[in-house]
């Protein structure tokens, strides 16, 4: 084969114009039937040129949009082109720069995640009436003796601490309901804390031991303060006591604890 024939081919194409007019004069011929009352004989021996001018016109309407993509008349695919417009069964593409995040609902017909924080909600833990953070080295529990009867119960809070203890205060307050006495009072080392000062507000009793004047409480070390009560009426559950621990550590840290049963 010639190696200059596609170039001219290439050229011919360059320099071919079709004359669309002259095509289109062409195919409206070939596509119209003849009019008037002809007879049937003549209409069977129409129909082979008829379908030999529609099958020309077909090609030739091939031939020119061949032509008109290799000049680049016609139009060309893009497969970058825009997608449809958003519409029933379509879904569209979040705007940049918004953060995705709209406040509307979600795909299951749910409202969506806003991101919103703790911190937004006011769920945020806090020290009840805005006191001081409980410290990480103080460590406490609100116990209740097993073997209460109708006619005795014992409550205890049992603490360590991490730091030696310069100062300490302990508050017990336990629900009367129907009725409570209290009996007795102990903690496992006298030396260090006074005796339980107990007194009744609004419907509570309460007992409060403090550190003796010039003791420290060693750091490491368990204690337990405990109150023992007639209920009055059976065994009691506790849901309703609540206990407190303010103490002061030895480099002069402070801190407040407290807990329930």
């Amino acid at each position: 084969m010639n190696d200059e024939l596609p170039d001219r081919l290439r050229v011919t194409a360059e320099e071919f114009e079709p004359d669309a007019d002259r095509m289109w004069t062409r195919i409206a011929d070939g596509m119209r039937e003849p009019r008037g009352a002809a007879a049937p004989a003549a209409r069977r021996r129409l129909m082979p040129h008829l379908a030999l001018a529609t099958g020309a016109a077909v090609l030739l309407v091939g031939a020119v949009v061949l032509f008109g993509q290799m000049l680049g008349l016609g139009p060309s695919a893009d497969s970058d082109s825009a997608p449809p417009a958003g519409g029933p069964g379509t879904q569209s593409q979040t705007p940049a720069g918004d953060g995705g995040t709209t406040g509307g609902e979600s795909p299951s017909g749910g409202p969506s995640d806003t991101g919103t924080t703790a911190a937004e909600t006011g769920t945020d833990e806090e020290t009840p009436e805005g006191g001081p953070e409980a410290p990480e080295w103080l460590d406490a529990a609100g116990v209740i003796d097993p073997n209460n009867t109708e006619y005795w119960t014992q409550s205890s809070v049992v603490f360590s601490s991490d730091r030696a203890l310069t100062g300490l205060e302990v508050e017990l307050r336990l629900a009367e309901g129907e009725g409570l006495t209290h009996l007795d009072s102990w903690t496992t080392d006298d030396n260090l804390f006074t005796e339980a000062v107990v007194t009744s507000e609004d419907g509570v009793t309460i007992l409060r031991w403090t550190l003796k004047e010039g003791a420290v409480v060693p750091a490491g070390a368990e204690y337990t303060l405990a109150g023992q009560f007639d209920p009055n009426g059976g065994p009691r559950s506790g849901e309703d006591d609540a206990f407190t621990i303010t103490a002061t550590a030895e480099d002069g840290a402070t801190g407040v604890l407290e807990g329930g049963y």
